[in-house]
């Protein structure tokens, strides 16, 4: 065996070769408990991490389906689950996890607690609970150090089901809801031993409290805070998955209440662990695809974990299941969870529209106004504020008013709200009569008809009344040149206009536009137009110098050959010659690849020997191959955990060099050849940490001594 390089370190610690990257996941030991509630019956509630924290419940909550498998209904009166009081729960750093279902609001009911609130500043306000605020669709994180209580809270919504995650680090406690970060504050914390962790109640001394009613389900508590990235884990897969697997369906694709989907999706997931095959349910009635309807079975033992259901209907919410079905002998079906998507609208309002006039207005009352959505309510119903609005001031001739938008649009509608001023069915300044037009770049316009814009109503519930046909014209620019008004006054008004589109060019590029560290492997994808045949893909590292590389009839390529440290540019022109249209071109878009490609961050391994998890597994050493190697601690952990470059673990390597054969070295195996030449890669790193050697002598006879 030739050998490039030898080291003469007593100890090493292997990093990440080519640097380190982090890793997104939940580390297992910081697992405190985890109760999936998914026993449907009986009056335990198992803890899943196997830490043997199980949950007796007490005051007869019910047995319901969950946000994932089953879950349990509390009464409100009596009804909790006691998970005990061990010390191990008893900690001042934590995350602790949930999804809830609340059927109406209530006043400081707990959902989790391992603690009882009393007034500000009284003995026996300690720990800390989950609960409902004060009568309102809130939740509130409290934390009591037995002088003051601190409080954050989130809105939340009753009769759906919402995912919390409260997290303390010893200083700042936080409030997720449904992923995102709703509060945080600075807070202490007193913590009682003799506080039981409980599900559904407040923890009060000897007893529970605050009984919360409605649904819980997939309860975690962790000694770590979680990250956003943990949360969302936990959030879209359950809590099971974390474990290291699950019986039922996870990770949904499209994700879990996901808008804008397209009309023609694949459905896809990670199957449950026991899965030989996979039925799918699909329809736009959550009844039909709850009660397993035989019209929503759209697909039944496939094999394979995605499925085309066709086209679907714009506009429209559809909900899914996958139910799992193990293999022979006894074909066990797993029920899944009930997802939910909806589709795309079929046309899309354009976004930051520049409106300007040939005609003066007071400053008030510009043209902007009828693009910047003043006077609008939820409702698109338009006040009868004349700020609001945009009003000419009188005397003006030849008065018009030009939209520009960001690029070319195939227009299909366009809505107008006339001036809505309170006086209006006196005063008559809204516009009659008017002549549209448009424009490609702003200089050479083709009239696309004369036509008369309905009145406004003057009542602050005006919506629009007028819908223009925009007869699918590609354009930049259009005007309105304005012919005549209500009153004839002399003075002209709008109170707002909308365009609708029908997407023509390509979006949505993955990887998205300016992302980084891009594995040069990478499958480049987007979203159609929506009349494409075919798709012209261009890309080059100038951006004013593209090449065309390919013509593809589906929407994704992989490009030959991306070099690494690279920042390159793509286009993609939207083809079909049978319109009348042909050819819609996409942004320029733009992604940098990876200075360097991963080889191996040695976080991937365990102390499962018996499932060849180990380091020593992988990486074997003089224990295999006779040399003076060691790989891994001679206790577990067997990977180190301390010190690291990147991630959570690295790789111990001890060796003795002073015996037969008088080296050492560690040796791992791919099942497959590697290629580390490609993509212009043309060096290695390997990061390492050792101590130095105590005597060494040098070539020269100059002697380096060393301690540690």
């Amino acid at each position: 065996m030739k050998r490039l390089i030898t080291i003469c370190l007593a100890f090493l610690l292997l990093g990440s070769m080519f640097a380190g990257r982090s890793f997104g996941q939940i580390d297992p030991e910081t697992i405190l408990g985890v109760w999936l509630l998914d026993e449907g019956s009986g009056d335990l509630a198992e803890d899943a991490s196997g830490n043997g924290y199980d949950g007796t419940l007490t005051g007869a909550p019910t047995w319901v389906t969950g946000r994932f498998g089953s879950a349990l209904e509390f009464n409100g009166s009596s009804g909790h689950v006691n998970c005990g009081n061990d010390p191990a729960l008893n900690v001042n750093v934590f995350s602790v996890s949930f999804w809830c279902n609340i059927p109406n609001t209530q006043g400081w009911n707990h959902m989790i607690s391992r603690g009882q609130h009393e007034a500000s500043g009284t003995p026996g306000s300690v720990n800390w609970g989950v609960m409902m605020y004060e009568g309102q669709q809130t939740i509130l994180f409290e934390t009591f150090n037995n002088t003051a209580w601190v409080g954050i809270n989130t809105a939340t919504s009753i009769n759906e089901w919402h995912h919390v995650v409260a997290t303390y680090d010893g200083t700042t406690m936080q409030l997720y809801h449904d992923g995102a970060l709703g509060a945080s504050a600075s807070a202490g914390i007193l913590l009682d031993e003799t506080r039981a962790f409980l599900i559904g109640a407040r923890s009060d001394a000897g007893a529970a409290g605050g009984f919360f009613a409605g649904r819980l389900d997939e309860v975690g508590y962790f000694n770590a805070v979680l990250t956003p990235e943990d949360i969302e884990t936990i959030m879209n897969d359950g809590l099971a998955e974390i474990l290291g697997g699950s019986q039922v369906a996870v990770k949904p694709q499209p994700a879990i209440g996901q808008t804008d989907v397209p009309r023609d999706p694949a459905l896809s997931w990670t199957p449950g662990d026991f899965a030989a095959a996979h039925n799918v349910y699909l329809s736009d009635n959550y009844t039909d695809v709850s009660s397993g309807a035989p019209g929503a079975l759209i697909a039944e033992r496939i094999t394979e974990p995605h499925v085309a259901p066709g086209r679907l209907a714009y506009e429209t919410t559809y909900y899914w299941r996958v139910d799992e079905v193990n293999a022979a002998p006894d074909y066990t079906i797993f029920e899944g969870n009930i997802w939910s998507f909806t589709v795309e609208p079929f046309v899309y309002p354009i976004s930051g529209v520049i409106a300007t006039s040939s005609a003066a207005s007071n400053a008030a009352e510009g043209p902007e106004n009828t693009v910047n959505g003043s006077g609008l309510n939820a409702n698109d119903e338009h006040s009868t504020v004349a700020a609001d609005m945009w009003l000419t001031l009188p005397g003006q001739e030849g008065v018009s008013i030009q939209y520009e938008f960001d690029r070319v649009y195939k227009l299909h509608e366009m809505l107008v709200w006339n001036y809505n001023e309170q006086f209006e069915l006196v005063l008559g300044f809204g516009i009659k009569d008017v002549t549209v037009e448009y424009s490609q770049d702003g200089t050479d316009w083709v009239m696309l008809g004369e036509m008369e814009l309905a009145r406004g109503t003057a009542r602050a519930t005006y919506t629009a009344n007028t819908t223009v046909d925009m007869q699918g014209v590609a354009a930049r620019f259009v005007r309105l040149t304005v012919n005549s008004s209500w009153g004839g006054l002399g003075q002209y008004g709008l109170s707002e206009v909308r365009f609708l589109h029908i997407p023509a060019n390509p979006r949505d590029p993955q990887p998205a536009h300016g992302t980084t560290d891009v594995d040069p492997a990478a499958t480049l994808s987007w979203r159609p137009g929506r009349e494409a045949a075919s798709h012209e893909i261009y890309l080059g590292t100038n951006p004013d110098d593209l090449s065309m590389i390919a013509t593809v009839s589906q929407t994704s390529f992989a490009p030959a050959d991306l070099q690494l440290g690279r920042t390159y540019y793509w286009q993609v022109v939207e083809v079909n010659e049978t319109e009348a249209i042909s050819t819609w071109a996409g942004d320029l878009w733009s992604f940098s690849t990876q200075e360097y490609r991963f080889i191996e961050g040695f976080e991937s391994y365990t102390d499962d020997i018996d499932a060849g998890e180990a380091i020593f597994d992988t990486w074997l050493d003089g224990w295999v191959n006779n040399t003076g190697s060691t790989v891994g601690h001679l206790e577990t952990p067997f990977a180190e955990k301390t010190i690291v470059r990147s991630g959570k673990q690295s790789m111990p390597l001890t060796y003795n060099n002073t015996d037969s054969p008088y080296y050492s070295e560690a040796v791992r195996t791919w099942d497959t050849p590697q290629d580390w030449t490609g993509n212009g890669a043309n060096t290695l790193v390997l990061h390492l940490r050792g101590n130095p050697p105590v005597f060494f002598e040098r070539a020269d006879g100059s002697i380096l001594m060393g301690s540690t």
